[in-house]
C-alpha cells in the first residue's frame, strides 16, 4: 500500500514537472482527435512534428540549427519518457 502511494506521488511529480511543449502537443493532438487516445498514434503524431521536414529546411535557410537541436532534444525525451507520456494521456482523458 505504502509502496504503491509512493509510485503514485512520483507519477504525479513527474507529470507536475514535464516540459510545456509536451503539454502543448498533448493537448492539441488530443483536441484533433475525437475518439479514445492511443499511446501509439500520440507517440506518431509527436515524431511526426519533430523528424525532418519543412522546419528543417527553412531553419537550415536562414543558417539556424537551432530548430534541429530542438527536434533533436524533443525526440530524445519522447523516447525515453514513453511511459510518462501514457500517465499523461490517462490523466488528460479523465
Amino acid at each position: 500500500m505504502i509502496n504503491e502511494n509512493n509510485e503514485l506521488n512520483l507519477v504525479n511529480i513527474a507529470i507536475e514537472n514535464a516540459p510545456a511543449w509536451l503539454n502543448d502537443d498533448l493537448e492539441s493532438i488530443a483536441k484533433k482527435e475525437k475518439t479514445k487516445l492511443r499511446i501509439s498514434f500520440v507517440i506518431s503524431e509527436l515524431y511526426s512534428r519533430y523528424t525532418f521536414s519543412y522546419r528543417h529546411i527553412t531553419a537550415s535557410m536562414n543558417q539556424s540549427s537551432e530548430w534541429s537541436t530542438t527536434a533533436r532534444e524533443r525526440l530524445n525525451f519522447i523516447d525515453n519518457n514513453i511511459d510518462l507520456i501514457q500517465y499523461m494521456i490517462k490523466r488528460m482523458e479523465k
